[in-house]
This record gives C-alpha cells, structure tokens and sequence, in this order.
C-alpha cells in the first residue's frame, strides 16, 4: 500500500514496486494521477482518491482498503506529504494544521489501521518517508521539519515495538528531488534560477535527485536484502547532510 501514489516520489515508487512484481494499492488525492497509473498497469495498481488531512475520507479509503487486501499486506509506504515556506514568526495554525494532518497524523492512522493485515505477513515493511530536514534545519521550514522529526522518532519507536512481531519499519529521508514540488518551492525564490543552481551547489554529488533515485531505496527495504533492517534512517540526498 502505498501514499501520495500519483505524481513525483510517489509514482515512482509506485513502478518500481510493480517493476518487482508487486500488486500496489495507491492512493492520492489526484484522481487524473491514479487514473493514469491504473490504465498502465490494469488490475495491478488499485486507485483510491482521498486527501489523506480529511480524516473521514481516511476511514472511508481505510475500509475499501481493508475488504481489498483481504486481511494482508506486505509493504506498506507512507510517501504522501506536503510542504509550504514560510517564515517562522509568520506562520499560522492552519498550515501547522495541515502539515501535521498529512505529514504526521495520516502516517500514525494508516499505519495502525494496517498493523493486523502487516502481522498476517511473514515479511512485511513500512516504509515512511521523511525528509533531509528532519536531520538538518533550514529556513523557512519550522513547520514543515518538525512534522518530518516527527516522523524519524514515530519510525524508531514502531520499529522496537513491532519487531517481535517480524514487522520492520525504516524512514527514508530524500534531499532535493528534482519534482514539481521542489520546482515549486524554486519559483517562490527572488530568482528562481540562482535558488535551484544554489541547491544543486549544496549537492556535494552535484545534481538534484530524481524520484527513482528514492524509489530504488525504497524497493531495497522492502525486500528480503533488507530483512536485517529496521528502526533506521537512510538518507537519500547526495552527501548534503554529511557535510
């Protein structure tokens, strides 16, 4: 099962666990995103739309999921997310609101939701996908790190608490990935050209990321290569945050 499935990181990792032989269960709020990925792959990806800050289109999508999975799932990513610069001093409750409901609350209520269909697996995984700043901090992102922190401390802790239980449960923490996203934040710059040569400068491996650059560490977690490893925090972001 995977979230924020239809663009970006998400529609990456989406083909990636397909290219491996997967059955994807995926869900965004982009009906046209999940209508496109269902009509690549018929009857292998398995759309729900639901805005994941909205808690009873949550349940709903949690039901139909349930009666699909019929009662296992193997790996489930936690990938859908949002983000907004914005001054500290200036920020306002609704967009803590907003990136605590999507980056944060929605990955604890997934997850519970699916831990009895994970248990009936031998060998599942959660993935959730943080952020580089959850390790290091930048301006203009308060909110937006602290419910990606969130995340690292909620990966930690499910991972002890689940292991007995053969469930491992990893973050995945991307630098700058070349999406949409990302493009977004550049025009919001003065000049957006410098801002994204700027970022690329910050790269010790010199270029941005692009999704399949998360996707292929996110397919190494959910495999078997990986039973070994849990409660772990994997950058993915260039050398950025080693320096």
């Amino acid at each position: 099962m995977l979230t924020g499935a239809a663009g970006g990181i998400g529609a990456a990792i989406a083909r990636e666990l397909l290219a491996q032989g997967a059955t994807v269960h995926g869900v965004d709020r982009d009906p046209d995103g999940l209508s496109a990925l269902a009509q690549e792959f018929p009857g292998r990806f398995i759309p729900y739309c639901a805005d994941l800050a909205d808690r009873s289109a949550t349940d709903r999508m949690l039901g139909q999921l349930d009666t699909a999975l019929a009662g296992r799932c193997d790996i489930l990513v936690n990938n859908a997310g949002v983000a907004r610069v914005q001054a500290f001093v200036s920020s306002e409750d609704a967009l803590l609101d907003r990136l605590l409901a999507v980056n944060f609350m929605a990955v604890f209520r997934v997850t519970r939701a699916l831990v009895p269909a994970l248990r009936a697996s031998r060998r599942a995984s959660v993935i959730n996908i943080a952020s580089e700043l959850a390790l290091v901090g930048q301006p203009g992102y308060t909110a937006y790190s602290a419910t990606k922190g969130a995340i690292l401390a909620f990966s930690r802790a499910l991972a002890t608490e689940l292991a007995a239980e053969g469930i491992r449960v990893n973050a995945v923490c991307p630098g700058p990935i070349d999406t949409p996203m990302l493009a977004g934040e550049f025009k919001l710059a003065d000049d957006p050209v410098a801002a994204r040569a700027g970022e690329i400068a910050s790269v010790p491996l010199g270029r941005l990321g692009v999704p399949g650059d998360i996707a292929g560490v996110v397919a190494f977690l959910a495999s078997d290569a990986a039973g070994f490893v849990t409660g772990a925090a994997w950058p993915v972001d260039g050398g950025k945050t080693a320096r």
